[in-house]
């Protein structure tokens, strides 16, 4: 698991300065516990795309990618942001940004500056890259499918075990855990809506592939959402 201290601090005068902006993001402390920096980052998106609104996510995600060198990564940190705050937040969007220009690409950082004036619409518009979350086309696949109604209960429910191995940034444990569980309950549809956000997410195709030709060799139907997926691997 990640943590973060403090990541920004608001005062009641506005600041332009650029300095102030960038030592606030090299002057904060992460610990990954052990952890690779990329487990630690799949864990953070895993979290943002189920709570899109959590702030305070979006904002771990951005220094985490700035303090790692992760330049494609921190883009697409500030491009998510920027939609999922739909115009508002102007103040802390400047100073995200601002923050990051050190490491940004000039033309990224000037989109990303630009972004600032632009309405909601535009902003909804905005060219993301491979590791961006809401622009459009990379919508998260939980948003494609319908979540059944009834649920069989399990004395150890996988689902709970998986999402708690993704919080302690154990991606592949809770992979393993999730293609198991498909096997012996196929009809739960969360068991598969975790499964193959997991593997959008964290980009396991040769994992995908040999699961979905598991499945398709065993049932006669699966999931639309195993075919969408299939057809973005293909397409990258």
């Amino acid at each position: 698991m990640t943590q973060f201290k403090s990541l920004i601090t608001c005062s009641e005068k506005e600041e332009s300065d650029e300095t102030s902006a960038k030592l606030d993001f090299e002057n904060q402390e992460i610990d990954l516990f052990g952890f690779s920096s990329e487990e630690a980052l799949d864990s953070i998106i895993f979290k943002i795309s189920r709570d899109p609104k959590n702030l305070h996510v979006h904002l771990q995600r951005i220094f985490f990618c700035y303090q790692h060198d992760l330049i494609d990564d921190l883009f697409a940190a500030l491009v998510d942001f920027l939609i999922i705050l739909e115009g508002q937040g102007s103040r802390i969007s400047q100073r995200m940004i601002t923050g990051a220009k050190l490491k940004l690409p000039p033309d990224e950082y000037t989109t990303l500056k630009n972004a600032l004036s632009l309405s909601i619409d535009e902003i909804r518009l905005l060219k993301g890259n491979t590791d961006t979350v809401f622009t459009q086309g990379l919508i998260g696949i939980n948003l494609l499918v319908k979540k059944e109604e009834q649920k069989i209960q399990h004395e150890h429910d996988p689902l709970d075990l998986a999402r708690d191995y993704i919080a302690y940034s154990q991606l592949d444990t809770a992979m393993e855990t999730l293609e198991a569980a498909i096997l012996v309950d196929f009809e739960r549809q969360e068991l598969h809506d975790d499964l193959l956000e997991l593997y959008k997410l964290t980009r396991s195709e040769d994992k995908f592939l040999k699961m979905y030709n598991n499945l398709t060799t065993q049932v006669k139907t699966i999931p639309p959402a195993w075919d969408e997926l299939k057809g973005f691997f293909n397409e990258r």
